[in-house]
């Protein structure tokens, strides 16, 4: 027998499957990890401050960093339109795509799951983990258990990644 808001969430979940195509749904299974990433932090915007000096590459790009956030997702869009056409399996970045995801949350002050990483790079699990290694060894990003639930894991841009993506999309803007 089904209680109450098990017959809410399959009908609403009918009404996307009938009207919502299989990527457009990715796209929102893709955006609910995200805001479950968030939830998860407990994130607050008040609580967002600045971690670079004043006058760093950082400090500028995190200065930025909401504009470069747009560039971010116009470059995502980019990459979705090329996979589209040609296939993600003949052009996908994985590894691009974590960084600009990672780029736009930490716009933010928000840490992305490895899940939701693997999402974004519409890859394998194991894929997304050895890419993550493959980050983490040169530098990029940094790797933190989330508070309220050890078996998630959660990935962050370091100061070195964060610049160096900002200084990408920042030519991107040119």
């Amino acid at each position: 027998m089904r209680r109450g808001g098990d017959v809410e969430v399959q009908e609403l979940l009918d009404k996307l499957e009938a009207n919502m195509s299989p990527a457009s749904l990715r796209d929102f299974a893709a955006t609910l990890m995200r805001l479950a990433d968030s939830l998860d932090q407990n994130w607050n915007p008040e609580r967002i401050r600045s971690n670079y000096p004043m006058f760093s590459a950082a400090a500028r790009i995190e200065r930025n960093s909401l504009v470069l956030s747009f560039a971010a997702t116009k470059e995502e869009h980019r990459a979705k339109i090329r996979d589209e056409a040609i296939g993600a399996d003949l052009v996908g970045v994985p590894a691009w795509n974590m960084l600009v995801e990672l780029f736009k949350q930490s716009s933010g002050g928000a840490k992305v799951s490895t899940k939701s990483l693997q999402i974004i790079a519409r890859c394998p699990e194991t894929t997304a983990l050895r890419i993550i290694d493959r980050l983490e060894d040169r530098g990029l990003v940094v790797r933190s258990q989330s508070e309220t639930d050890k078996r998630v894991t959660f990935v962050a841009l370091t100061r070195e990644g964060f610049t160096k993506v900002g200084s990408v999309l920042e030519r991107f803007g040119d």
